[in-house]
């Protein structure tokens, strides 16, 4: 007891230094992190600027194709994604791709702005901050997410653009705006299938409006490119793109996926636990000749990746048994901790997840370090973890240990079980709330039965 009493004022006396020191000098604290930001934004821009260096230009061809009347899949560009993606890029095939590319490039940051206002808006409630703490908290969360975000905005936020949607409609749909949420989510579901799962969660919530009119919307959206397609050609567009998305469905060797055997970048769960399960063939992209890469169980690719259907089917399956209660408090906290987890299976259960489709960590660190700060209590296991994702994701990174080095722990997938620790800590907090909710139910009809006295 002695002993934890010690360590907690230690703690708040290592808070109350870390404090004094930014109270003393906020100002400039504040001004070099804005400048910081500033710098990183301009080098990516002049990087776009002088040699476009994201998928950009195939969204562009893409658009360009629909626009002229080509085949969408042509040389199979773009072939993951929908057609409706094509069709939105579609708007910008009037101008020359280096120009779109840069007058797209500020959507990252409108993007980041509707998230963290969404967030704050969404967190304000439960979690309340004055006006500087909510700027080192956003600066916080943007450090910690700084390896994806940067990655992002080589992509002009677009990955970011659907996290920030998605979170949106749910802020709509708390303040009982269904159709103008679904209209969002509906949106982001014809541009990406992974927004999907947020339209799921509403569905096992039984927020049947909400799910009716998103699906309405998805579907609406889905359709539109036949406006220009017209009929015959947007059934053959679509046959295409159906074909090779059920030809990496239903690919039984968990190392290869839709385009073949699934390079070291990819981060999803799948591609993960195959590492670790089964040998890759000395010629694939996910293998590297050195001592250094090391093998681990030897089971056949049929056998793994049955394994490995089976267990996120399960862990899913437990996902949706923790989120299963219908809450009649659209302001309930546990609906926060459930969508960011939400955010983060986006990426495990994605057969395709680099580096800039990552950034949906960024609502589960926002909140994770919101709540603490809030709370003025940051856990013991919290903070190992915030230093351990420091570590092997901000330090470990190419710009520090080199291209070589950065390879060889990607095939490794550290990251990929970073995020797995971010939703346990999610849940962790889910459970909390819940079980102070049971406790307060347990505790009113006890309340109600007592006798009144005078």
């Amino acid at each position: 007891m002695n002993h934890s009493i010690r360590a907690r004022r230690f703690f708040n006396k290592e808070v109350n230094l870390i404090r004094d020191l930014f109270d003393r000098h906020n100002k400039i604290w504040r001004a070099a992190f804005i400048v910081l930001a500033v710098i990183v934004s301009v080098i990516q821009f002049l990087r776009i600027a002088r040699r476009p260096p994201g998928d950009f230009p195939l969204h562009w061809t893409s658009g360009h194709f629909i626009a002229t009347g080509q085949f969408l899949y042509t040389r199979n560009i773009n072939y993951p994604y929908p057609p409706f993606w094509g069709f939105v890029h579609s708007t910008l095939a009037w101008i020359p791709m280096e120009t779109a590319y840069l007058l797209v490039y500020p959507l990252f940051f409108v993007a980041l702005y509707v998230l963290v206002r969404v967030l704050n808006r969404l967190s304000e409630v439960h979690f309340p901050l004055g006006k500087n703490e909510l700027f080192w908290l956003v600066t916080v969360a943007i450090l910690l997410s700084s390896r994806y975000l940067i990655r992002d905005m080589l992509e002009c936020g677009v990955n970011l653009a659907l996290v920030a949607a998605a979170w949106l409609a749910v802020y709509l749909w708390r303040e009982k705006k269904e159709l103008q949420g679904s209209l969002i989510l509906g949106f982001a579901m014809a541009l990406k299938c992974t927004p999907s799962l947020f339209w799921v969660w509403f569905i096992l919530k039984r927020e049947w409006k909400m799910a009716g009119l998103t699906f309405l919307a998805a579907a609406c959206f889905t359709l539109s490119p036949m406006l220009k397609l017209g009929y015959a050609e947007y059934d053959r567009t679509v046959r295409h793109w159906v074909f090779n998305v059920m030809h990496g469905v239903k690919e039984k060797d968990p190392s290869k996926g839709i385009a073949g055997p699934v390079p070291i970048a990819n981060m999803s769960l799948r591609i993960t636990l195959a590492r670790y399960l089964m040998h890759f063939p000395k010629e694939h992209e996910g293998r590297m000749k050195t001592p250094l890469y090391v093998d681990f169980l030897n089971l056949p690719p049929v056998t793994a990746g049955r394994i490995i259907s089976l267990s996120m089917l399960v862990f899913l399956i437990f996902i949706a048994w923790l989120f299963r209660r219908h809450y009649d408090d659209r302001s309930d906290e546990r609906i926060l901790w459930e969508c960011a987890v939400l955010s983060i299976l986006i990426l495990l259960y994605s057969p395709v997840t680099w580096g800039q489709h990552c950034v949906g960590i960024f609502p589960g660190v926002y909140l994770l370090i919101r709540s603490s700060m809030s709370q003025e209590h940051f856990t013991k296991p919290l903070k190992v973890g915030i230093g351990l994702f420091v570590f092997l994701v901000l330090i470990l990174n190419r710009a520090f240990i080199g291209k070589f080095y950065s390879e060889l722990l990607g095939t490794y997938h550290t990251s990929t079980f970073l995020f797995l620790g971010i939703i346990g800590f999610l849940l962790s907090r889910h459970f909390r709330v819940t079980r102070e909710k049971t406790a307060e139910a347990a505790l009113q009809p006890a309340q109600e039965n007592e006798p009144v006295t005078a």
